[in-house]
C-alpha cells in the first residue's frame, strides 16, 4: 500500500471512530481521560496527512518544472545551432557542476533565459537562493552577449526582483562593501579603467554645462570642509613633474585668459591679505638656520633646501 493512500485510510478509520467516541463521550459510556487521548493521536493523524499530501503536491510541481528543463536540455544535445548560441552549466556551478564537456550544453538565448527560470522552481532553499542570482543576471548585456530581450510579463518581473532583493539583502547583511576602505591596486584592472576613460566619448557643451549648474554657487558645510581635510591628512601631493608641467603648458599656450580673470584675481587676492591668509603672510621659522621667512621664500631657500642642513 503506497504512503498516500495509508494515510488517506488511516484518516478515513479515525473519523469514524471519533463519531462514536464523541456518541459514547455524551451517553456517559466513555472516560474523559481515554478520549483525550484519543483527540491528541487524532489531530497528529490529521497534521501528518496534510503534511503529507502539501509535500506529494510540491514534489509534484518540482518534477515537473524538472521534466520540461531536461526536456530543453536533451533536445539540444541532440542538435547543431546555427547562429548565436549560449553555454549553459546543466547543474549550475554554484551547486557543484563542473566547467567541463559533459556539463555543458549549447542553447539559444531564449532557451539559456527559459532554463534559469525553471531552474529556481526545481530548487529550494539556499540553492534556490543562488539560482534567483543566476536569473537576475540574465538580463545584463554586454558587448559580447545577446540576450533575449522579449519583454517578460510584470508580474513575473516584480516577483523576481522582490525575490531577488530579499535574499541579497539577507545575503549582504552584516557585510561591508567589497571596496570600502580598499584601493584597486591590480595592474590590469587599472589599465583597463584607463583606456576605457580614453575611449570614452567626451562630455558635449551642453552636458558639462548641466553638471556644472548642479553644483556652481553651492557652498560646503563645515563638517563636509572637516571631512575632506581628515580623508586627505597624512597624504602627501609629490611636486609636479616637468613632464607635467611641460604637458600643461602647451595646452594653454596661445590660449587667452577668460572674461573677467584678472579682476576675480585681484578680489581674491585683496580678500586674501585682509584676512591674513595670503602665502605672503604665512610666516615659518627654518629648523636648520633659524631665519624666519614668508611662504614664497621659506621653500625656495630654507626648509629641506637651507644650505646648513646637515
Amino acid at each position: 500500500m503506497s504512503e498516500k493512500l495509508r494515510s488517506r485510510t488511516l484518516v478515513s478509520r479515525d473519523l469514524t471512530v471519533l463519531k462514536i467516541v464523541n456518541k459514547q463521550l455524551r451517553d456517559g459510556k466513555f472516560q474523559e481521560s481515554t478520549a483525550r487521548c484519543f483527540f491528541v493521536d487524532f489531530h497528529w493523524r490529521i497534521c501528518y496527512y496534510i503534511l503529507s499530501k502539501r509535500q506529494i503536491l510540491l514534489n509534484k510541481s518540482m518534477n515537473k518544472y524538472k521534466t520540461w528543463y531536461n526536456s530543453i536540455i536533451e533536445n539540444a544535445k541532440n542538435r547543431v545551432i546555427v547562429g548565436y548560441v549560449e553555454k549553459h552549466h546543466i547543474l549550475p556551478r554554484s551547486l557543484g557542476g563542473e566547467d567541463n564537456k559533459e556539463n555543458l550544453v549549447a542553447l539559444t538565448a531564449r532557451e539559456h533565459f527559459i532554463c534559469h527560470w525553471l531552474l529556481i522552481k526545481i530548487y529550494t532553499g539556499e540553492s534556490r537562493s543562488k539560482m534567483i542570482y543566476a536569473l537576475n543576471g540574465m538580463k545584463r548585456n554586454g558587448h559580447c552577449t545577446k540576450r533575449y530581450e522579449t519583454k517578460i510579463t510584470s508580474r513575473v518581473y516584480e516577483n523576481l526582483k522582490k525575490e531577488f532583493s530579499i535574499v541579497h539583502s539577507a545575503t549582504m547583511k552584516g557585510r561591508d562593501s567589497w571596496n570600502k576602505g580598499q584601493k584597486e591596486v591590480r595592474p590590469d584592472v587599472l589599465e583597463k579603467v584607463k583606456q576605457a576613460a580614453l575611449n570614452r566619448k567626451p562630455q558635449s557643451k551642453e552636458s558639462r554645462e548641466l553638471q556644472a549648474s548642479k553644483t556652481r554657487g553651492q557652498k560646503r558645510s563645515p563638517e563636509q570642509k572637516a571631512k575632506m581635510a581628515a580623508a586627505m591628512t597624512g597624504i602627501k601631493k609629490g611636486p609636479m613633474s616637468d613632464k607635467e608641467k611641460l604637458k600643461r603648458s602647451k595646452k594653454l599656450l596661445g590660449k587667452p585668459k577668460p572674461q573677467g580673470h584678472t579682476e576675480k584675481r585681484l578680489v581674491t587676492l585683496a580678500k586674501q591679505l585682509e584676512e591674513g591668509t595670503h602665502y605672503s603672510q604665512q610666516i615659518k621659522s627654518c629648523p636648520h638656520c633659524g631665519i624666519t621667512a614668508s611662504k614664497g621664500p621659506y621653500t625656495r631657500y630654507h626648509g629641506d633646501r637651507c644650505k646648513l642642513k646637515p
